[in-house]
């Protein structure tokens, strides 16, 4: 999935249980775009050197530990069960206090499991980093051989329905007069 599409679902679906409570719903969002912020900076720097092209995204974002490792880290079940467990254990009491690490969790969480769900070659280690092991996804958000185009149209579909959704919820959360 891409990124814009991880934050933006990630806010409708945690929003509609508590409509009042949208600053849980914008923590899981920031949360869902988490594990894409390596990629993002070393994008940025591409574009700021202006020699971004996907053959150098590929080659010095992808391919450089720099930026891999913590990439790997982000999109790994191992470190968001470690920290939703270390929550439960430790920081769940006083909830109040930290009410944003709870539903950040959950949209990186989140996250690990659409990108398991929809990457195909370019999968990321599932464990790591105990295991260099990765599930190869039979679709992909990008690759045709893997139905790329039926889920991008699959997944900008739900975008429009999702943006239509909260156009029309948000004038009645708007402050009147």
């Amino acid at each position: 999935m891409r990124t814009y599409s991880h934050a933006l679902l990630t806010f409708a679906v945690v929003r509609r249980p508590k409509p009042n409570d949208s600053s849980f719903a914008v923590w899981a969002a920031l949360g869902a775009t988490l594990p894409d912020l390596p990629a993002g900076i070393g994008a940025a720097r591409l574009w700021v050197r202006r020699r971004y092209s996907r053959e150098s995204f590929l080659e010095e974002v992808c391919g450089r530990n720099v930026f891999s490792q913590p990439d790997a880290a982000l999109h790994s079940v191992v470190p968001v069960t470690a920290a939703l467990l270390l929550y439960a254990v430790f920081g769940a009491e006083g909830y109040k206090r930290r009410k944003a690490v709870f539903p950040l969790l959950l949209g990186w969480a989140g996250h690990v499991v659409a990108d398991t769900l929809t990457h195909g070659s370019d999968a990321r280690p599932l464990l790591w980093p105990i295991s260099d092991w990765r599930f190869e996804s039979p679709v992909s958000y990008r690759e045709r051989g893997r139905y790329g185009k039926l889920f991008t149209f699959a997944e900008h579909a739900a975008l429009l329905v999702v943006t239509a959704r909260m156009i029309r919820w948000m004038p009645s959360r708007l402050p009147r007069g």
